[in-house]
């Protein structure tokens, strides 16, 4: 039996890693997660006595050097292992040649890391396991990817328990799910096609869905549990498949009962699933605009629908009481700040309720990230395993008017909710108040997050100072 803990210092629970967790118990290893800045002084202690055989990393673009560092130091300390997986080492997969990182598993981890885990058992011969890339003798190993698991059903529940022991995750009231894997769509700024291209996959096999009553069954052993009143659903497209929404929708109503979000589609929002979700208690549907601005939306970003198709879907939300959160960026490839406006300007013109927007980031190997390098928009030095920052700060293209998108991006919120505030934001974004612009976007994150996870003011302080570092 293979022991394996994994570390952060992110205050987040991640749904990868829990899944992970359920699968590799269920296969007789040991496993386990500690948060560096929950555990505080105790944290080396704690990873000290669990003696683990490897130490595990589920990096994310932008919180990886963190990851570094603390592999490093486990190294240092420890004299163990590491295995980096997650989106981060997917898809930035270059990262296998630094010396913090021993093993990287790409792709679905479940079945990689059970499969080199038994292995190790068994006295450490790698050079067969699926998806895994190892060190051996100087050499970096680099194992094909193996067969994606086609019926979730085959996994178990999510094990929360490796989270929830921490009182500040397990009291937030608000709690994240996955009913499913893969997105049908093909946006040039996103992963999903990479993803699909590494496994071969095509049409309906891009998306994969776990029966309806295992996903209610997960959310209320997860209210018995633990506190929740409020459910999120973060598959990329929850609305994509109607006659799975038609099962779940009675289901969730009769044992569950709670209010709930889900991501949509412009494309897959129509009358009928807004009534279907609306009966089932949900309360936001979340979806992508990106920009509102039709040229940038389909040339750079790759979505094909219009402004119009965009307020009729609102609108039949609002029609069912349904609150909206849309997605947004502002700084893409070749965006103007006319066009940046154009995406204010769409939000408040539908009336979103709940407006989220950060600032396009270069993603090494997206359509959009080769627009930006053709324009030469990105510096020489810029590589995305060096990338810090955070989609929420200052933009990493250098392009004609940049800097006043950065500062109209701190404002989004304000001409979303307060449209007569639109003409006097046109004319402060020339100004160099980019600090007091900061200060504006922090407060307005902080009423939207207040909004969007029910929670109190003394719950929304507690989260926004275990999350400022993140900024």
């Amino acid at each position: 039996m293979a022991s394996i803990l994994i570390l952060h210092d992110s205050p987040f629970e991640y749904t990868g890693v829990m899944a992970l967790a359920a699968y590799i118990k269920s296969k007789g290893h040991r496993i386990d997660v500690l948060i560096k800045r929950e555990e505080k002084k105790h944290f080396w202690e704690k990873v000290k006595d669990f003696h683990p055989d490897w130490v595990g990393f589920s990096s994310i673009l932008t919180l990886q050097h963190g990851d570094f560092a603390l592999a490093r130091e486990v190294k240092e300390r420890l004299g163990v292992g590491t295995i980096f997986g997650g989106p981060f080492a997917t898809h930035y997969s270059g990262c296998i040649e630094r010396d913090e990182v021993d093993v990287l598993i790409r792709g679905e981890g479940e079945k990689p890391l059970t499969e080199f885990l038994d292995a190790y058992d068994q006295g450490g011969d790698y050079a067969r396991t699926p998806g895994v890339w190892f060190k051996q003798e100087g050499e970096i190993i680099r194992n094909p990817p193996g067969a994606l698991e086609t019926n979730l059903n085959n996994y178990p529940i999510p094990d929360r328990s490796i989270y929830y022991k921490y009182k500040y995750l397990r009291d937030i009231p608000g709690k994240q799910f996955m009913s499913g894997r893969g997105c049908p769509f093909a946006c040039y700024f996103c992963f999903n096609v990479n993803l699909n291209e590494m496994y071969d996959l095509k049409g309906k096999n891009k998306v994969r869905r776990r029966a309806p009553e295992l996903i209610v069954e997960e959310v209320a052993r997860c209210k018995k549990d633990y506190p929740l009143e409020h459910v999120t659903f973060n598959d990329d497209i929850f609305t994509f498949n109607v006659e799975w929404l038609e099962e779940f929708t009675p289901l969730y109503r009769k044992e569950v009962g709670l209010p709930f979000a889900c991501q949509a589609h412009v494309q897959m929002m129509n009358e009928d699933i807004a009534r279907l979700l609306k009966t089932a208690g949900c309360d936001v549907v979340m979806i992508g605009l990106e920009s509102g601005n039709p040229r940038v939306r389909k040339e750079i970003l790759g979505k094909h629908f219009t402004n119009e198709r965009f307020y009729q879907t609102a609108d039949i939300a609002h029609k069912y009481g349904i609150r909206m959160k849309v997605y947004n960026f502002m700084g893409s490839p070749t965006e103007t700040l006319t066009e940046a406006f154009d995406t204010m300007e769409a939000n408040a013109k539908a009336k979103i309720d709940i407006p989220w927007c950060a600032l396009y980031q270069p993603q090494a190997g997206t359509r959009t990230f080769k627009i930006a390098q053709e324009k030469g928009y990105i510096k020489d030095e810029f590589t995305s395993i060096n990338y810090r920052g955070s989609v929420f700060t200052k933009s990493q293209l250098v392009q004609p008017e940049i800097e006043k998108i950065n500062c109209l991006h701190k404002l989004f919120y304000y001409g979303v909710k307060y449209k007569w505030t639109i003409p006097l934001i046109k004319k402060i974004v020339h100004f160099k108040l980019y600090r007091i612009f900061v200060v504006l976007f922090l407060f307005s994150t902080l009423i939207r997050l207040k909004n969007e996870i029910h929670a109190s003011w003394w719950k929304m302080i507690a989260v926004g100072i275990r999350n400022i570092r993140n900024f």
